[in-house]
């Protein structure tokens, strides 16, 4: 079964909600077929020019511009026609706020009045700096016509862009990560996906083509993402604590453990606020300083070009971390600097920590903002894999009877800022703990992810196996695991599908968390052999709960086979991810927000608390007909106190 959504869908930069999943999904169910050999040969040939070449001349990109849309989207003569440069009619033009005229560099025209405007841009970056201007005018242009998708692009970045009546959204291919390994990218999926003529031209006159109505019906809602999304951030949360495990445990021996965990998600937390507040343009995205020396979008498409080139150069370079810090520090701090303005906006967030600091949260909050100065502590890698957790999420798809899950990236600009509270109140179930020097501590993927050490599983027997994996099942046994494991109800006699089926998306990454991108050899075989036990052990689990039935009639080889190849792969999905001896882990508690009276109060029940204890404080209440307060008077009858 095919998996719902469009590859390359989450290699792409993004700016407001563009298309959700399910939308997303109907769009690519209409791909085009496959790149004829020539033209994937010839654009890989352009490619690979450009990028020896360091930078494109402008007066080659609109050429470039019309080889990809023509010969590798299929914006053909036969799907309609092209008018490039002079030939773009004056009626075209539409004048700007400023009083310029503004017209498409390049212009097809379909069926049923099907349009792609292209604008093309001589700006290094579009977008960004003096490249706003173009996308900018993109967006007049659309408002001051009925059309509302155009594409930008100066030749490397091709913006497609969305102008709603107030707001905008875009998504935008990166030439440089067009190539990996000298193939084509799943980049160019995306590319072809989106820009083809089948998804450009309405069905019939009067009616918005699929990629608009899709675009459309987006904007009517997006996706419930606090619970998939609070659990990667509680991953990022990990991710810090793991790669400082060792000085956290020479510098803060004497901290409580829930005292280094609130240090690590406050400085996730800053993460979230940032990229809450470059959504917004409350912090200067757009200003090109800010993009390339601070900002978090920049460094995450700097560290994802570096990933797409292969072999592990970001596990041996550690200069992203400090250049968070620097963002922190900004943040907290501000500038005046006329090429960087910047307000200071303080607060207890982005406070500095203090390794002398009698409180335990302060010592330990020091030693994420300074280890990286002294030592090799949280490598690029690992800041990469961190802001991936925080910007890219998982949502479910129906795909006709079942569902499953696809990648998805994170809008922080359609995402109310209550969402903060949410997340934060998320965090606060989950408490630090340290593997024995001794054991491994390993997650099992059945109820809610049990976490128990390697040894007592080992010495577990039989009866206690299966009746642990049977009260997991009973613990588990709600709505949402049920439907969670709608997905995979086609698999051949697995008793408690619902509950062991690890996420498809996530699977890859539980699985191969601990045998890819290793650093040395001997941490290599340590973690390899860990793993082979605890792989071990799940295959006797399964084989005692039955979780896969063995196959009925004669044993052939070839059900031997498949029999072998299900027990395994099953015992493998038993495994959420094993913690080695001594790493640092989370894990859920319900009873730490309890325990410190914090819970996050949603808007819907706050203010009207709010309204109803402040009101009679600052406003008088008019007066009912027998000569007393109105306390339930409509607020606009009410008035100011002197």
């Amino acid at each position: 079964m095919s998996q719902p959504g469009l590859p390359g869908w989450d290699r792409l930069r993004h700016g407001g909600l563009l298309l959700d999943p399910q939308r997303l999904s109907e769009v690519a169910s209409q791909q085009p077929e496959a790149l004829h050999p020539f033209y994937e040969r010839e654009l890989r040939r352009r490619v690979t020019t450009v990028l020896g070449a360091g930078k494109m001349d402008p007066k080659e990109v609109p050429d470039l511009v019309g080889f990809v849309l023509q010969h590798v989207c299929g914006f053909t003569e036969s799907t309609g026609s092209w008018r490039r440069g002079p030939q773009v009619p004056t009626e075209w033009g539409r004048t700007s706020v400023a009083g310029e005229s503004i017209k498409p560099r390049q212009l097809w025209e379909g069926p049923r009045g099907a349009i792609l405007p292209v604008f093309i841009d001589r700006e290094k970056q579009v977008g960004i700096g003096r490249g706003r201007k173009a996308t900018s005018n993109a967006l007049q242009w659309l408002r001051a016509g009925e059309g509302q998708l155009a594409l930008v692009t100066n030749g490397r970045q091709w913006r497609l862009v969305f102008a709603g009546l107030d707001f905008d959204a875009w998504c935008e291919w990166d030439l440089d990560l067009w190539l990996e390994a000298g193939e084509l990218s799943p980049q160019i999926n995306a590319l072809r996906g989106l820009l083809h003529p089948a998804v450009w031209t309405p069905p019939k006159n009067g009616v918005p083509g699929p990629l608009l109505q899709a675009i459309l019906d987006s904007r009517k809602g997006q996706a419930e993402l606090s619970q998939v999304l609070g659990e990667r951030v509680r991953e990022a949360v990990e991710t810090i604590v793991q790669s400082h495990g060792q000085v956290l445990k020479e510098k803060c021996g004497d901290v409580a453990p829930e005292d280094i965990y609130r240090a690590a998600v406050r400085v996730v937390m800053r993460l979230v606020v940032v990229l809450f507040a470059e959504s917004r343009e409350l912090l200067p995205r757009d200003n090109p300083l800010y993009h390339r020396a601070y900002g978090l979008n920049g460094l995450l498409e700097e560290l994802e070009k570096i990933a797409a080139r292969g072999g592990s150069r970001l596990a041996r370079s550690w200069s992203a971390w400090p250049r968070i810090l620097a963002l922190f520090r900004l943040v907290h701090d501000g500038s005046h600097h006329p090429d960087l303005p910047v307000l200071a906006y303080g607060g207890e967030l982005f406070a500095p920590g203090d390794p002398l600091a009698p409180d335990g949260l302060s010592r330990a909050l020091a030693v994420f903002e300074t280890a990286c100065f002294e030592g090799e502590a949280l490598s690029d890698r690992d800041v990469h894999r961190a802001l991936e957790r925080i910007t890219r999420t998982k949502v479910r798809v129906r795909q006709g009877r079942t569902s499953t899950w696809v990648a998805a990236p994170v809008d922080f600009s359609d995402l109310s800022s209550e969402y903060i509270g949410i997340l934060y109140e998320g965090l606060l179930d989950f408490e630090l703990r340290t593997a024995p020097d001794d054991d491994a501590v390993v997650f099992l993927a059945v109820g809610n992810q049990p976490a128990l050490p390697l040894s007592r599983l080992e010495e577990m027997e039989d009866r206690a196996l299966k009746d642990l994996l049977e009260k997991m099942k009973d613990t588990s046994g709600d709505a949402e695991s049920e439907e969670d494991g709608a997905g995979d109800a086609e698999e051949e006699g697995d008793e408690i599908e619902d509950e062991v089926d690890a996420d498809p998306v996530e699977e890859s990454d539980s699985l191969g968390e601990d045998e890819k991108e290793l650093e040395d050899e001997e941490d290599h075989d340590e973690r390899h052999t860990v793993r082979m036990r605890a792989e071990s052990w799940a295959r006797r689990a399964v084989e005692v709960a039955k979780l896969v039935r063995k196959p009925r009639g004669t044993l052939t080889p070839e059900k031997k086979l498949a029999h072998e190849a299900t027990l395994e792969r099953k015992a493998r999905q038993l495994i959420a991810r094993v913690v080695m001896p001594g790493e640092w882990y989370l894990i859920r508690w319900g009873g730490t927000r309890k325990g410190s009276g914090t819970f996050y109060t949603r808007p819907g029940l706050a203010i009207p608390t709010v309204q109803r204890t402040l009101r009679p404080l600052a406003w008088d209440p008019p007066d009912t007909a027998e000569g007393r307060p109105d306390w339930d008077a409509p607020p606009s009858s009410w008035t100011p106190k002197t």
